[in-house]
């Protein structure tokens, strides 16, 4: 795939003071594109550049964040310096290949005080996250499952479900839970790869779709393909819901926590962790953002500049406390190859 660039158009003046490796160009974000990218733009690059005369541009890299980080290391020309909300397993991935720059000390402690610690990481921070919920289109599914045991419930559901095919630790997540791990013990609890494939296979039959991409799944829902899915809370809130005819369930929901990050080789490396810092203290920039962007904010205090009958969308509305399970992307990337694998074999059929 060709990245598409979007260019900040003013000009650059003060990084190559900023950059810890002396670089001229510009600070690059790599993104998912589309309405993120946008709204990364207006609400934090376009400010940040006017506030402090440093430059940055954005290339769009949705699913090849790892490929291409990892093929700019092996050549020796690395040449982003920011992952905008990559997956957890993406980043767990990026750091056991030491391809990540920890967070320096003294930012992570204002980071920590700007934002709170538990939205901060040994590689940056919490953002642009959402969660992956139940919903069902309430024509051909009146009465929506209400948890995840529900949806795996073929004989009281037997309606057509879509799940996502591109990242298994979702789907492995919510099979844990359907087995019987609480969700509040999924982070903690080893994946036992046998047990889960084999819950996975008990609803096979019933997946009409493995979307590979969030317009897909729209459109499965949509046209009819699948009655139900499992799907993220932003297309849920911004394309489903209006219609009338759809209904999200919270319960037994899984976190799809984005997190941003600095490349350990980034040529702007003093300038990238200066726009993070920026980003961690505007917390109405950051709202700003979630809105645009349908995704959460860095910091949950962010929520008090977001308009009360939006704010039921975010995956960290105080709403939502102890109703969704988050992922254990460590064991997941300890795991990979093989639930990979399977996850190969359980989509073929």
């Amino acid at each position: 795939m060709t990245a598409l660039v979007a260019a900040v158009t003013l000009a650059l003046t003060g990084c190559a003071s900023s950059s810890g490796s002396g670089s001229t160009g510009p600070l690059v974000i790599a993104n998912w594109g589309g309405a993120p990218s946008k709204a990364y733009q207006s609400a934090y690059l376009g400010p940040f550049t006017a506030e402090t005369g440093i430059a940055g541009q954005q290339v769009d890299a949705p699913g090849v964040f790892v490929a291409r980080v990892e093929a700019q290391a092996k050549a020796s020309r690395v040449q982003w310096d920011i992952l905008e909300s990559i997956t957890g397993a993406d980043t767990a991935h990026l750091a056991n290949e030491g391809l990540l720059d920890p967070v320096p000390p003294d930012v992570k402690d204002r980071l920590i005080k700007a934002v709170g610690q538990e939205n901060v990481t040994d590689y940056g921070f919490h953002s642009g996250g959402t969660a992956m919920l139940i919903v069902c289109n309430t024509q051909r599914v009146p009465v929506c499952p209400q948890n995840m045991q529900e949806f795996w419930d073929v004989h009281k559901f037997p309606q057509k479900r879509a799940i996502i095919g591109i990242n298994p630790v979702y789907p492995i997540s919510q099979a844990e839970i359907a087995l019987g791990v609480p969700r509040d013990k999924v982070a903690s609890t080893p994946i036992d790869v046998n047990a889960t494939f084999a819950k996975l296979k008990e609803l096979r039959p019933f997946v009409s779709v493995f979307y590979t991409s969030s317009d897909q799944g729209t459109q499965a829902l949509q046209n009819g393909e699948a009655d139900m899915a499992i799907f993220y809370a932003t297309r849920i809130y911004d394309e489903l819901l209006p219609q009338g005819n759809y209904k999200a369930v919270w319960t037994d929901g899984v976190l799809a926590d984005g997190t941003s990050v600095v490349l350990k080789d980034a040529p702007n490396k003093a300038a990238a962790w200066q726009l993070m810092e920026w980003i961690a203290n505007h917390p109405e920039q950051q709202a700003k953002f979630a809105l645009a962007a349908s995704k959460s904010a860095v910091d949950p205090k962010a929520l008090d500049f977001v308009p009360p009958e939006k704010r039921a969308q975010f995956s960290n509305a105080p709403e939502h406390k102890g109703q969704l399970a988050t992922p254990n992307v460590a064991d997941f990337t300890a795991k990979f190859d093989e639930i990979n694998r399977r996850w190969q074999e359980f989509i073929a059929g």
